[in-house]
C-alpha cells in the first residue's frame, strides 16, 4: 500500500516522536524561557534539530517491496530526488534471516572491515585488531557491545549471496550502475552529523533501528554547507544537530525537514544530495548501502528502459550475479570506497556542451576540472579510453560503449587512491610525527628503558596509537633482540628512522595543526610549537586536546555529562604525566645508561591499570564467546532461515 507523506503521522512511541510532538508545544515552553521579542529567535535554540519546527517534508511509504517497477521508481522518484521508504524491503535477504552473531563470526570472521568511532567528529581514534581504523570482522561482532568503534566499511563481496537489490532496481541502469556496496555495523547508540552524500543510495536495515531525518537539497544556505565547487556533491553542515545554536546558524530555523524510522527489515531511498542525519538504537545495529550512480544528472543517458518492457517482471537480484558493480572489495587489502563514480564524470563532463560531443580540448578545460588534476601522461590515456572510435571526440555513443573495467581505469587516472582509511597506512597519517617523537623520547629519556609491555602502554594510552603497529614499531627499536628499548639505544637516529612512515604524507600531517586558509596558513606555521620544545603542560594539552577550560565553556554538555567529562580528563591527566614521567631531558639517560632503572614505578602502575582494564574487557568477550558456544546452532538450523533465540 502507498502512502503520500505517511511518515509525518506515523509516529507514537519513538524517542524522535516525541522531539516532533515537542515542536507543536514548543511556543508554551518559549514563554517561560524568552520574552515575545525574541520568542522567534530562542524556539529551539540549542536544543536539538527538530525542535525549531515542526516536520513538514514528506517521505512516502510502500508496504510492499514490488509496488514500484524500475521504470516507476525511476521516473516518480530517482528523476525527482524524492525520498521514498519500502517497508520489509530486506526481510527477503538471507542476511536477515542468518546474519546471526555466531554464523557471523564462523562464515566471515576472517574479512577485515574498516572502522570509524562510534561518535561522528569524536576525536579518539578508532582502534582495532589491525591497527588504527581496521578490525576483522569477528573481533568486532565478539567484542560489539563494548566496542567505542563502528563499522563504516566496503561490503566485503564474500557477503554479497547475502544481500540483494530491491525488485524497482532489478533492470537498466539501476542493475548496472551500481557503484559500491558499504556495510554500517555498531551497538547501537551512534549518530551522525548533518551531512550529504554524492550517490544515490538504497539503505536497507539488517538488525535494530535507526531514525532518519531527511532535509531537501535545496536547502544548502540554511544548513550552512559551503561546497568547494558546484560539483562537490557530498560534505558536512557545521550545525551541532544535537545543539543548534541559533545565533550563530539562525538559518537553520526556516529548514524544512522529514523524519522516518527504519525497523530491521526495512529499507530507504537517499537521493544524492540530500541532507540528513542517522541515529541508531538496539544493541547491535547493522545496515547495507546500496550506492547507484547518478542517472537523473546524466543529460540524455537517464535511464535506459530497454531491458525493463512490459514482458518484464521485477525482481530480486543477488549482489553476486552482478559483475557490473564498479568497485568491488574482496575483504583484505586495499579498499576503493568513495573512489569517483563514472555517472559523476559523465554528468559534469556534458553539463558544458549541453549533450553535445566534446573535444579533448573543451574536455581539458572543463569547469568541472576533470582532467586538470591529472598530469599529462594520465591525461591521454584517459581521453585514449574515452574516445572509443578515436574520431577526436567523446560522444554518449562513446561512452555507453566503454566498459566496466576501462571506467575503474579512468577513475582511478583522474582520482588516485587518497583515502587513507581505505588503507593499512591510515594510522600513519592520523599520528603526526613530531608529537609521536616528543612522547617516546620523553618517556624514555625518564624511565631510561621500557620493556614491550611498558612500550606498548606508552604508545598505546599516551601517543593513542594501536597495539598492533606498537608492537612493530618495538620490535624495530629492539634490533638487538634484548626485550627492552633504552634511551642510549636512541642516539644513532634509531627512532626518526623508525618513525618515518608517519612523515609518508606531509601534508596530511600539516593538517593537524595548521589553518585553514591560504591566508591564515603562513601564520598558523609561524605560530606552531614543536612538541619537543613544549613544556609538560603544554604537551599534556596537546595529547588530549582539551583544558578544563574547554569542558567548563562547553554548552553541549549537561552538569552531569560535564562533570563526568572533568573527571575523565583529570585522569588522562594524571596518566599521561605518569607516562611521560616529567619533564626530563632529551638528553637526561647519557649519564646513566647502565642503571638498572625499576620499571614499576610510574608507568608501571599505569601499565597495571590498563592490564587491568584490559582483562575485564578481556573477560567480557570470553564471557560472549562461552554462550555462543553453548547455543551455536547447527549448519542446517542457521540455513533454515529459522532465526535462533540468540539472534543479534
Amino acid at each position: 500500500m502507498y502512502s503520500p507523506g505517511m511518515e509525518l503521522n506515523r509516529y507514537t512511541t519513538s524517542a524522535v516522536t516525541l522531539l516532533v510532538f515537542s515542536c507543536l508545544l514548543i511556543d508554551l515552553v518559549c514563554v517561560s524561557h524568552a520574552s515575545d521579542s525574541d520568542s522567534d529567535l530562542l524556539r529551539g535554540h540549542l536544543e536539538p534539530f527538530g525542535y525549531q519546527r515542526a516536520a513538514d517534508y514528506p517521505i512516502d511509504v510502500y508496504e510492499d517491496p514490488f509496488a514500484l517497477t524500475p521504470t516507476q521508481f525511476y521516473e516518480q522518484y530517482v528523476a525527482t530526488r524524492r525520498p521514498l521508504v519500502f517497508r520489509g524491503g530486506a526481510k527477503h535477504f538471507n542476511a536477515f534471516s542468518q546474519w546471526t552473531k555466531e554464523r557471523l563470526i564462523k562464515k566471515y570472521g576472517q574479512l577485515e572491515l574498516r572502522i570509524e568511532p562510534r561518535k561522528d567528529g569524536s576525536s579518539k581514534n578508532p582502534i582495532g585488531a589491525l591497527g588504527m581504523g581496521r578490525d576483522y570482522l569477528g573481533h568486532f561482532v565478539k567484542t560489539i557491545e563494548v566496542s567505542d568503534n563502528y563499522v563504516v566499511s566496503e561490503l566485503p563481496t564474500p557477503m554479497y549471496g547475502d544481500i540483494e537489490l530491491l525488485p524497482c532496481m532489478s533492470c537498466g541502469r539501476l542493475r548496472n550502475g551500481v557503484s559500491e556496496v558499504n556495510l554500517w555495523m555498531s551497538g547501537g547508540g551512534t549518530r551522525s552529523r548533518l551531512h550529504r552524500d554524492a550517490f544515490n543510495a538504497i539503505n536497507c536495515q539488517i538488525r535494530g533501528t535507526k531514525d532518519w531525518i531527511m532535509i531537501p537539497p535545496n536547502q544548502s544556505d540554511n544548513v550552512y554547507f559551503k561546497p568547494g565547487s558546484e560539483w562537490e556533491m557530498g560534505g558536512l553542515s557545521p550545525i551541532n544537530t544535537d545543539s543548534v545554536d541559533l545565533k550563530k546558524y539562525p538559518r537553520a530555523r526556516d529548514v524544512p525537514w522529514g523524519i522516518t524510522t527504519l525497523e530491521q527489515g526495512d529499507c530507504i531511498y537517499i537521493p544524492g544530495g540530500h541532507y540528513h542525519q542517522v541515529r541508531s538504537y538496539g544493541f547491535t545495529n547493522i545496515a547495507v548501502s546500496v550506492l547507484f550512480t547518478r542517472l537523473e544528472l546524466d543529460f540524455g543517458l537517464g535511464f535506459d528502459s530497454s531491458e525493463c518492457d512490459d514482458s518484464f517482471t521485477p525482481t530480486y537480484v543477488p549482489l553476486d550475479t552482478i559483475p557490473e558493480i564498479l568497485w568491488q572489495y574482496p575483504g583484505r587489502g586495499m579498499m576503493t570506497m568513495g573512489n569517483m563514480d563514472s555517472g559523476m564524470f559523465v554528468a559534469a563532463a556534458f553539463t558544458a556542451s549541453k549533450g553535445k560531443p566534446i573535444s579533448k580540448k573543451d574536455l581539458m578545460e572543463n569547469e568541472a576540472g576533470l582532467l586538470t588534476a591529472a598530469d599529462q601522461q594520465s591525461a591521454e590515456q584517459v581521453w585514449r579510453v574515452l574516445d572509443t572510435d578515436a574520431d577526436g571526440m567523446m560522444s554518449y555513443s562513446d561512452v555507453k560503449n566503454i566498459s566496466r573495467e576501462s571506467w575503474r581505469v579512468v577513475c582511478r587516472l583522474l582520482e588516485p587512491d587518497t583515502v587513507y582509511s581505505n588503507s593499512y597506512d591510515y594510522e600513519y597519517t592520523q599520528l603526526d610525527y613530531d608529537t609521536v617523537r616528543a612522547l617516546l623520547r620523553h618517556s624514555l629519556s625518564n624511565h631510561k628503558s621500557m620493556d614491550r609491555d611498558a612500550f606498548l602502554t606508552v604508545y598505546t594510552e599516551l601517543v593513542g596509537g594501536s597495539a598492533y603497529y606498537g608492537e612493530r614499531i618495538f620490535k624495530q627499536l629492539d634490533k638487538e633482540e634484548k626485550g627492552a628499548v633504552t634511551f642510549a639505544s636512541l642516539k644513532d637516529g634509531r627512532l626518526e628512522d623508525v618513525l618515518q612512515p608517519f612523515l609518508m604524507q606531509e601534508e596530511e600531517a600539516a593538517g593537524n595543526h595548521y589553518a585553514d586558509g591560504d591566508g591564515e596558513m603562513d601564520a598558523a606555521r609561524e605560530e606552531y610549537v614543536r612538541p619537543e620544545e613544549m613544556d609538560p603542560a603544554e604537551l599534556v594539552h596537546r595529547v588530549i586536546g582539551v583544558n578544563e577550560r574547554d569542558i567548563e565553556r562547553d554548552t553541549t554538555l549537561s552538569g552531569q555529562e560535564r562533570d563526568a567529562a572533568l573527571e575523565t580528563y583529570h585522569e588522562r591527566v594524571e596518566n599521561i604525566n605518569s607516562l611521560l614521567g616529567g619533564r626530563g631531558d632529551t638528553e637526561a639517560g647519557d649519564d646513566d645508561d647502565d642503571d638498572d632503572t625499576d620499571e614499576t614505578g610510574r608507568v608501571g602502575d599505569v601499565y597495571r591499570r590498563h592490564l587491568e582494564r584490559i582483562e575485564r574487557e578481556n573477560a567480557e568477550v570470553d564471557d560472549m564467546a562461552t554462550e555462543l558456544e553453548e547455543v551455536t546452532p547447527s549448519d542446517d538450523d542457521s540455513e533454515s532461515g529459522v532465526r535462533p533465540d540468540n539472534e543479534l
